[in-house]
């Protein structure tokens, strides 16, 4: 009897203790002791293809694809957009060109191509031509460039510490080239569409500066959100090493 008990202690003690020691994050997150800046580069670099699946264990969404249902955007002088089943994707290919982190802050620098596709309505004037459309949309994006920064703070959760999002800023130069691929912008008239399609893609870069801000604004606010899940979910102590 004293040996079945005994058994049946040892055995739950080593259940409660696996228990309490598992791992919450993926095996494929690698941390840096030090946090040296090498490290943090190569480690994300290795990291975004499969995060940018997402973890649904810890209700962590995709971002490559991203998607969302519906998007409506107002534009000063009365410019009015909607996009619906909007998908955003390249974001997993993305080039990691520098990581910092200190002082809980972090800085990270990117380039990517991104696409974006989905139906989209449209009406009003946008630089100097009047659309009036309903369509299909494509996007492509060349070598955009997106500088994050992110400030964290340490939250304490039942007796678990967590290195919280605090904020998270992005910041994107459109790079080399935005290529507009858009049909019907001028309903029942073809030759109308093309040559207003033609002229947005001969000013992509003031089209962008005229309606990229709210629209890189909403994709920034969905992965933000996916981020800051993260690492509500992912312990510090899994995360972050300071030391050696």
């Amino acid at each position: 009897m004293f040996e079945k008990t005994f058994l049946f202690s040892l055995v739950l003690i080593v259940a409660v203790l696996n228990y309490s020691s598992a791992k919450v994050a993926p095996d494929y997150i690698k941390i840096c002791p030090g946090l040296k800046s090498d490290c943090l580069k190569k480690v994300v670099q290795e990291t975004l293809p499969l995060f940018a699946k997402g973890i649904p264990e810890l209700g962590v969404a995709p971002i490559d694809p991203l998607k969302q249902d519906e998007l409506k955007l107002v534009l000063p002088g009365g410019f009015k957009v909607e996009f619906r089943n909007g998908t955003a994707t390249g974001l997993r290919k993305c080039t990691i060109d520098s990581v910092v982190y200190r002082n809980s802050e972090a800085n990270m620098k990117m380039h990517c191509d991104l696409s974006v596709k989905g139906k989209y309505k449209a009406s009003g004037r946008i630089l100097i031509v009047s659309i009036n459309g309903d369509g299909d949309a494509k996007i492509k994006i060349k070598n955009v460039a997106l500088d994050a920064k992110i400030k964290f703070q340490d939250v304490t959760r039942n007796g678990v510490v967590y290195h919280e999002v605090k904020t998270l800023k992005i910041d994107q130069n459109y790079g080399d080239k935005i290529t507009f691929s858009l049909t019907n912008l001028f309903e029942g008239n073809p030759q109308l569409s093309e040559a207003v399609l033609q002229f947005l893609n001969q000013n992509w870069r003031q089209v962008s500066e005229e309606f990229g801000k709210p629209l890189v604004d909403k994709v920034v606010d969905l992965v933000s959100s996916i981020v800051k899940k993260f690492f509500e979910a992912v312990p510090k102590e899994e995360l972050f090493v300071d030391s050696e």
